[in-house]
């Protein structure tokens, strides 16, 4: 197998772990494209690299946010660089997270 696809979907199995989810099987695949880690809540689309940068941009968001709507959950994105994963999610769902923490 591929190393970069291992790494994909090494990833994915962690961070589906981690929130409780699942990976989507074929997430890539067909004409029913969704993204890559599932949970009740969120839909996660996973992309990693061993380089020191990665290029995300206004189609790849906006892409993964149609597919978390489709499936009527959040949207994030995770990117791993170099091991360590980044997470990505719009500002509404950040400012509810800080208004959340702010009443505790």
């Amino acid at each position: 197998m591929d190393r970069r696809i291992k790494a994909s979907r090494d990833q994915e199995k962690r961070l589906a772990r981690k929130v409780g989810g699942r990976p989507t099987v074929a997430s890539g695949a067909g004409w029913a494209v969704k993204n890559d880690v599932r949970n009740a809540k969120w839909s996660i689309e996973c992309k990693t690299t061993a380089s020191t940068r990665f290029s995300l941009t206004h189609a790849d968001l906006v892409k993964a946010e149609k597919n978390a709507l489709l499936d009527m959950r959040q949207m994030a994105f995770a990117v791993e660089i170099q091991g360590r994963n980044w997470i990505v999610i719009s500002e509404e769902n950040f400012l509810r997270f800080m208004e959340l923490e702010a009443d505790d």
